[in-house]
């Protein structure tokens, strides 16, 4: 195919600034709009990539679904062609951008993208005819220059069919994907989304959050989509309550060290304020009880010796006597 020059002009509107990128099956311009001066991408199809369609199919694919929704974080379809579309451009860079240079993200900033994100996708599951974006990850998610995120790449998307048995192609990406999105579980549905919510979540945190955040994410990806959320207001609701638990467990942490202080230290200082009078008493009750406790053993061994010259005509006495004493 042939590639559009910088400051060329594309059918007549728009300016092409510089390219974006460029695919298998496309190639992304950044361009001007010159009816308003606003920025936009520009996603230009090569032809022959898709077996059995035109360019102009391909369009109507990718762009049914954007037309049709309205949302701030969610770029607008300006302008269609029959090898290429025109949306909105959004400024940034993907969050799989970013991953990669900082590693992963802290977990504050993680539950706040998610909090966006619930938004998003809630929307796109409540509209008159729900949408099941199925392609959920940190590639399609924009970070803009004003720390706000921003929902790209609608090609994955579907309307849900009522009663529908399953999806006419299984669209996905590896790793995100859940396991309906594999074929012979029934159509995907909001909680599809709901998984791949999950998972993207887990690759931003790299891997490591905190016990209460995971146990959010843990019922996000579920393989049975029976076992997790029903809807993204369940996860949001989740999301704002799950600091508070957080801040509960570390208090009650902290309350326990203190207390446990507390008490370890009035008995140490009891001890100290009472050391003198303690070896006092337990010497002056040692001088009582030890001869007591003398006169009772030597009471008790006469006895013995008693019982035994008695009943078996043995005498401790001559047994335990020196030889000398025993011979006179």
């Amino acid at each position: 195919m042939d590639y559009l020059d910088n400051e060329s002009l594309y059918r007549n509107r728009f300016r092409i600034l510089r390219k974006l990128g460029e695919g298998g099956s496309s190639v992304v311009y950044m361009a001007v709009d010159q009816r308003t001066d606003k920025p936009v991408t520009i996603k230009i199809i090569k032809e022959h990539v898709f077996d059995g369609k035109d360019t102009a199919q391909i369009v109507t694919e990718e762009t049914k679904v954007l037309r049709f929704v309205k949302h701030p974080s969610i770029p607008r379809v300006v302008a269609e062609y029959d090898n290429a579309f025109v949306l909105d451009y959004v400024p940034g860079n993907s969050l799989s951008k970013v991953l990669k240079k900082k590693g992963r993200f802290e977990e504050k900033e993680v539950v706040a993208f998610g909090v966006e994100l619930l938004d998003m996708l809630g929307y796109l599951h409540s509209l008159k005819w729900p949408v099941v974006y199925r392609d959920l990850k940190p590639a399609n998610i924009m970070l803009r220059p004003d720390g706000h995120l921003s929902l790209i790449d609608f090609g994955a998307a579907r309307f849900m069919e009522p009663g529908g048995a399953t999806d006419t192609l299984n669209l996905g990406t590896e790793g995100f994907a859940a396991p309906e999105q594999y074929g012979n579980l029934g159509q995907t549905d909001p909680r599809t989304d709901i998984y791949c919510f999950g998972k993207t979540l887990l690759l931003l945190l790299g891997g490591k959050c905190s016990p209460e955040l995971m146990e959010v994410i843990d019922k996000c990806i579920r393989p049975d989509r029976e076992d997790r959320y029903g809807n993204c207001q369940e996860i949001a609701k989740e999301l704002k309550k799950y600091p508070k638990r957080r801040i509960q467990k570390r208090v009650f942490k902290v309350a326990q060290l203190f207390v446990a202080a507390l008490a370890g230290s009035a008995v140490i200082s009891f001890a100290a304020a009472h050391m003198d009078a303690a070896m006092s008493y337990a010497a002056s009750d040692a001088q009582l009880r030890v001869p007591a406790v003398k006169e009772r053993m030597g009471n008790a061994g006469l006895r013995i010796k008693e019982i035994l010259k008695e009943n078996y005509g043995v005498d401790l006495d001559e047994i335990m006597a020196p030889e000398g004493e025993m011979d006179r």
